[in-house]
């Protein structure tokens, strides 16, 4: 499920430049079992099966002996969990996240995994506040909002400068786009984009990010103007 995301478009690209180096371990490989067992039923009683702390553990360990092995220089690492305890997962987290050396991402199963992971994780991240079958979605959606920030990895890198919740460096969406044709069943491209005035089109594109975040995420505005206070 996820060695498929990454042998796809941008995240592809990065593995076959060597910009960035991506492991997928499986957890099954670490069960404490010849049955492939990671999960049990919990203390206390309740639904669900509950990941075990023993293989999670090991897997982690594991990775971070191969990576010594491998890199003599310091390691700025990582490590951190899917739940939906979590903190929600934003771009400022991103970028903070792509400027590691080594990051490990557990992705969560089942009903939950046994609290003492806890001990052994540096932070919860969540993908927002709905359920999903398991954390290997949100685990991918981690590594592309990653990779796509390190450099070398896209080919306009000036694209990530000004896009949504990073304009100005301030927690914002980005201004709507347009391209050809200009006019399409009556719908018009703004004529200021046409003007080729750069001091113009960029006053433009600054008001209307301001109004569509105010129309469609004005909790933004609301820490912006806290900020500015």
């Amino acid at each position: 499920m996820i060695s498929g995301f990454f042998e796809e478009s941008i995240v592809k690209r990065a593995i076959e430049k060597k910009i960035v180096e991506i492991e997928i371990i499986n957890l099954r490989d670490f069960a404490i079992d010849d049955y492939g067992t990671v999960d049990d039923r919990p203390y206390g009683g309740g639904a669900g099966m509950i990941l075990r702390i023993e293989p999670i553990y090991n897997a982690i360990q594991s990775v971070i002996s191969n990576f010594k092995t491998s890199n003599s220089k310091k390691t700025i690492r990582k490590k951190i969990i899917t739940s939906p305890k979590g903190k929600i997962f934003d771009q400022r987290k991103a970028v903070e996240l792509s400027k590691l050396d080594h990051l490990i991402i557990i992705a969560g199963h089942y009903e939950d995994v046994d609290a003492r992971v806890l001990d052994y994780i540096d932070e919860e991240v969540s993908m927002g506040d709905f359920i999903l079958t398991g954390g290997e979605i949100p685990a991918s959606a981690i590594v592309d909002s990653i990779v796509r920030l390190i450099p070398g990895v896209l080919k306009k890198e000036k694209a990530i400068e000004n896009e949504s919740f990073s304009i100005n460096n301030e927690k914002i969406l980005e201004y709507p786009q347009y391209t050809r044709p200009e006019e399409f069943k009556g719908l018009k491209v703004p004529k200021v984009l046409l003007s080729g005035n750069h001091k113009k089109i960029e006053k433009w594109q600054i008001k209307k990010a301001e109004e569509e975040t105010f129309k469609k995420r004005p909790d933004f505005l609301k820490g912006l103007t806290q900020k500015n206070k």
